[in-house]
């Protein structure tokens, strides 16, 4: 039977956020509905990440070496005790209203049962052709209407049923990095028989700042790990091929004739190239041979 008034956990896999994880944490413990507990896991940072989460009240499990986030999230997992699970990223500060508008949309009625409801980033920093190219092109929301059934969730907002997490057997350690840790899950989830739901009331600001080569290797590490979570739970990459082929055209065009922005459509050729390589090198990891979840 499900509760009334859930526990809520509130999960933050965090290496190398100095900068950031005062004001993450003190973002978190702001909210309207606040969480029960809050639990970062320190990745082995090697900066002042731990001295710092050891002067704010929060429950800290320190890795003793650097493991990736997905086991990181794991780990948290494990150690909470929420009905609802809420993960967030160690550079997002969340809104004041982020978990209340969250299990706002665990309470709408479904004819199936809801697994999970994630949110939306909006994007801080925006003043380099890098950074603007990322919140034009590379968002991470599902736009500004509520949607009943989303293939995955955006792994710096997100939340789930915690049973619905542990009978999936949470994140899948194969994936080292930020890149497709969260589409597998997703995808797992919906082959569980569970329903993904966004909604846009629930949003974190994201402090991320990309330079030419950040920008470049994050759109490389995305497409190739988004086939492999594809391929590895059954679901076909052909939306990945469909949609660098379209995001070519209709953002070249766009950045060109409405934007009038020469280097933003430069950057459009060179990323696309970029996302065709990693397909291609992941269609090579694959070999035809991979084992479906």
């Amino acid at each position: 039977m499900e509760a009334i008034n859930p526990s809520v956990s509130l999960l933050i896999p965090c290496y190398n956020q100095a900068g950031h994880i005062r004001q993450v944490v003190e973002a978190a413990l702001d909210q309207t509905h606040p969480p029960d507990e809050i639990v970062v896991v320190d990745d082995a940072s090697t900066d002042e990440s731990v001295e710092i989460l050891r002067q704010i009240p929060v429950r800290l499990i320190c890795h003793e070496v650097n493991r990736g986030p997905a086991i990181a999230r794991n780990t948290a997992l494990q150690a909470a005790s929420g009905d609802i699970i809420v993960y967030i990223d160690a550079d997002a500060y969340a809104d004041q209203r982020m978990i209340e508008a969250l299990l706002q949309a665990y309470r709408l009625p479904s004819q199936v049962s809801i697994g999970g409801v994630g949110g939306r980033a909006v994007d801080v920093n925006t003043q380099s052709v890098y950074d603007r190219w990322r919140t034009l092109h590379a968002k991470q929301d599902y736009g500004l209407a509520p949607r009943e059934n989303v293939p995955y969730l955006f792994g710096l907002c997100m939340s789930f049923r915690r049973e619905a997490l542990v009978k999936i057997g949470g994140f899948d350690p194969f994936f080292p990095i930020n890149a497709g840790e969260d589409l597998d899950l997703g995808y797992r989830l919906l082959k569980a028989g569970y329903r993904l739901r966004y909604t846009p009331d629930a949003f974190v600001y994201h402090q991320h700042s990309d330079t030419e080569e950040k920008l470049k290797r994050i759109q490389y590490n995305w497409y190739y790990w988004s086939y492999l979570a594809k391929k590895r739970t059954g679901f076909h990459p052909w939306t990945l091929y469909a949609g660098t082929l379209r995001r070519l055209f209709t953002d070249t065009l766009a950045d060109l004739i409405i934007r009038r922005d020469p280097k933003l459509s430069q950057l459009d050729v060179q990323i696309f190239k970029i996302k065709l390589a990693a397909i291609r090198d992941a269609e090579k990891y694959i070999g035809g041979n991979v084992a479906i979840k």
